[in-house]
């Protein structure tokens, strides 16, 4: 039975070989956008969640009560993890670590390198699933002077990780030093995690740096708890939520827990609680997956009915010998199930040529690996898929009875004429979301990249200072500012892309001792303001001819809103302690995403902190410069130079929108394609049954353009619909999506009318070809008698 299905329908594929090779192609686009958003999909969930005891690890966030509102960071105090184990029962295990700060110089021998790691106790790696090369796993953190590297550090400093085991290190950040022992050597991170440490270093050795400054009051760590197996995490939270407050009288600092492994995709808070993250683009892609695999199989039901009268005889002769019904909606179901097994396979091969430039596009390195996991995924797509496809074709062929079929008094009802319109009006109202969605994003991406900052990135370079002595960093300085093409340069502590030290420690007469005001600490050298090109609204710069400058600073106008100076130079500030005198205003400058507004800052003289050298370089005969700059990095540390353009570092807050960007392009276009196959399907369906009409009208005279107009005027119609449906909702999630930013594009209306404009252009093109095509017919093919 099944043999003679099969053949049925390789004989019925045979016979209408254009249907048959547009239903595979649209089934075959169709799935090969799904296996794909399939695969990132499975990407994105999984990441850092590949640790054995996942589900019971969790990260310590905190809340700050600001006068601006509640931040959430996942900082806590040093001392954190030790009092939590110790003091509440749910806790198994603890860990406190700290990134402290990235580009730590390490030497052994004549071989220097810096690397970006962790300071973590022993801890750390009972909790976390760290595959370990060499060294004993449960010994790695024992010493204050241990340190363990990765498997490529490893290569690098001694040429193999087992040559690495109990070889001595010298690192060194700022004026901090030491010599360490290499304990273990531990495999490479993979994809699956969002921090890839080159090294880990000892928490105490961390806590000793910051001596006095490990307190309740000072955020420099975090804090992962793995909690007890049955632990209510809801009830826990309540628990700890005034656990800081307990510790530091006044703090306006409370705690909760996150799941470890939701940390990456749920990373978004607002008022303190989880608001969302990535995980609205894992929704998002999933949702187009949805719509392109729906669309594809609409086209599939279209373009099948629009051929049923071609089969009509078929259908009646096979009933007429005793064909059931369920042995034809049998046939035509084994038809869907075989065009789609067909096209999956064409997906899959069509995956692996596509997987490299998918991988460039997304920054991941997916690989279709045949997995048990995989294959069930695949043959569910496959069987949901045929029976999407092949139930409303299956369900609408088998019903005809065989008298009507023989007397061709076969009648559409008015249900089946507004389902297959409903269903076109469906698919161009996604692809007109799509459209203004790829419309959107682009102008706040273009609006992004426009905007002002406060200080000019372009040809400013940024190196990591951790290689410079700290005591010759004024000398290595001097020495590039006279190198060819180097306009300025100077040091900071700060990254200017992202939070990185931040405190409440500036307070000022008339301040509201009950109130907590978060400002960002910026440490500087002389003339960074210069070769930022930071405005100086109001005031100086540093500046050696003034003397001693540690006892002065320069704030944000941000500032001076929060703190409500009218004439804010020669005020006297507090900070830590000790006055200071404000000698500059310098206009608000962005160092986060523009997703968020800009924050009080402060910029105080302190050049031992050193983080990045920036350098201001001349445009012309910028490759000459930069291996001029090079060269004098190499002469000062021994070590290559990594460096940056700040522009570019400033776009990479916004990889995630950029790749979602490209990536809604891309399905973009395959909505809209496979939305005008089945466009031409429902084209090709009305040409069919209006073909005796259009034949007689041809033979009184009738025009081609006035045949032209007769089929398209319907579907131009349907289009409009689509637009109505669509233009509202579009508006809607563009405008939420727009206010997850602080500075935003306008929704102009040109976005809404030319989308809309485009997609009937689209659609009169579809529907013209085949429309022109029934025209242009010769009227005595359709007239003459069967």
């Amino acid at each position: 039975m099944l043999h003679h299905q099969l053949t049925l329908a390789f004989r019925s594929f045979m016979k209408f070989k254009k249907i048959f090779a547009i239903n595979l192609f649209g089934l075959a686009i169709g799935l090969t956008t799904v296996v794909l958003i399939m695969m990132w999909v499975r990407d994105e969930l999984r990441i850092s969640r590949n640790h054995e005891k996942i589900d019971r690890i969790y990260a310590v966030m905190t809340n700050h009560d600001n006068t601006g509102g509640i931040v959430t960071i996942g900082i806590t105090p040093g001392d954190m993890a030790e009092a939590m184990k110790a003091e509440l029962s749910q806790v198994e295990l603890a860990a406190g670590t700290s990134p402290f700060i990235n580009g730590v110089a390490f030497e052994h021998g004549d071989t220097k390198m810096s690397g970006a790691g962790l300071y973590v106790d022993q801890t750390y790696f009972d909790i976390f699933s760290i595959d370990f090369l060499e060294g004993n796993p449960s010994q790695i953190m024992t010493g204050i002077n241990s340190l363990a590297i990765s498997e490529t550090m490893a290569t690098k400093l001694f040429g193999s990780p087992k040559e690495a085991i109990g070889k001595s290190v010298k690192w060194q950040v700022f004026d901090f030093h030491n010599d360490v022992e290499v304990t273990g050597v531990y495999k490479d991170f993979g994809s699956m995690e969002v921090d890839k440490p080159d090294y880990f270093l000892s928490f105490s050795y961390f806590k000793q740096m910051l001596g006095e400054g490990v307190h309740w009051g000072n955020f420099n760590a975090s804090t992962y708890l793995l909690l007890r197996p049955g632990t209510d995490v809801v009830a826990f939270n309540d628990q700890i939520a005034g656990f800081i407050k307990a510790k530091d009288e006044g703090s306006n600092v409370s705690a909760f827990v996150q799941n470890y492994g939701d940390t990456y995709l749920y990373g978004t808070y607002e008022d303190g609680k989880v608001a969302g993250g990535r995980i609205s683009y894992v929704k998002l892609f999933s949702a187009i997956a949805v719509f392109i695999l729906i669309i594809a199989c609409i086209n599939f039901m279209n373009l099948t009915t629009a051929r049923s009268m071609s089969r009509l005889k078929e259908i009646g002769v096979k009933k007429s010998m005793g064909a059931s019904r369920g042995g034809l909606f049998g046939q035509f179901m084994v038809e869907s199930l075989l065009l789609t097994f067909m096209a999956l396979i064409l997906a899959i091969l069509a995956t692996f040529i596509l997987q490299p430039f998918f991988n460039q596009v997304t920054s991941k390195t997916l690989s279709m690996s045949f997995q048990p996991e995989l294959i069930l995924l695949l043959l569910g797509i496959w069987l949901l898929t045929s029976f999407l496809a092949g139930i409303y074709p299956a369900v609408y062929l088998s019903r005809f009875k065989p008298v009507e079929v023989m007397k061709s008094n076969i009648k559409g009802s008015f249900g089946e004429l507004l389902a297959r319109k409903g269903l076109v009006v469906f698919q161009f109202a996604i692809s007109l979301l799509l459209i203004i969605g790829i419309s959107v994003i682009g102008k706040q991406m273009t609006f992004i990249q426009n905007q002002n900052l406060g200080y000019n990135q372009s040809q400013l370079l940024q190196i990591n200072a951790s290689g410079v002595n700290p005591n010759q960093l004024d000398s290595f300085l001097a020495e590039l500012k006279k190198s060819p093409g180097v306009e300025n340069a100077s040091s900071l502590s700060h990254p200017l892309v992202g939070l990185n030290s931040s405190t409440i420690g500036l307070t000022w007469e008339g301040k509201n001792p009950e109130e907590q005001v978060k400002f960002e600490n910026v440490s500087v050298n002389m003339e960074l303001i210069e070769t930022m090109g930071f405005e100086l609204v109001d005031g100086r710069a540093f500046s050696t001819e003034f003397g001693e400058e540690e006892s002065k600073i320069i704030l944000n106008e941000a500032a001076v809103r929060t703190i409500g100076f009218d004439d804010p130079v020669g005020q006297i500030v507090n900070l830590w302690g000790e006055d200071r005198e404000v000698v500059g205003v310098i206009k608000d400058f962005n160092f986060e995403s523009l997703k968020e507004t800009v924050k009080p800052a402060f910029l105080k003289y302190d050049p031992g902190f050193a983080q990045k050298i920036m350098i201001r370089i001349n445009p012309q005969n910028q490759q000459e410069t930069i291996a001029g700059i090079d060269a004098l990095f190499v002469k000062q540390t021994a070590q290559p130079m990594d460096y940056s353009f700040m522009d570019e570092d400033y776009q990479s807050l916004y990889a995630s929108e950029q790749r979602v960007s490209k990536l809604a392009k891309y399905f973009g276009v395959m909505a809209i394609f496979l939305s005008c196959l089945g466009l031409f399907g429902l084209a090709a369906f009305t040409a069919e049954k209006r073909k005796k009409e259009i034949g007689v009208r041809k033979v009184m005279g009738a025009s081609t353009v006035s045949i032209l107009t007769l089929v398209s005027k319907d579907f131009v119609q349907l289009i409009l619909v689509s637009i109505i449906i669509a233009l509202p909702l579009a508006w809607y999630f563009a405008n939420n999506w727009l206010k997850t930013y602080a500075y935003q594009t306008n929704l102009s209306w040109w976005i809404f009318a030319g989308s809309g404009f485009l997609l009937v252009l689209i659609a009169v093109i579809t529907v013209g070809v085949q429309a022109y095509k029934a025209a242009s017919a010769n009227p005595v093919n359709s007239l003459k008698s069967e």
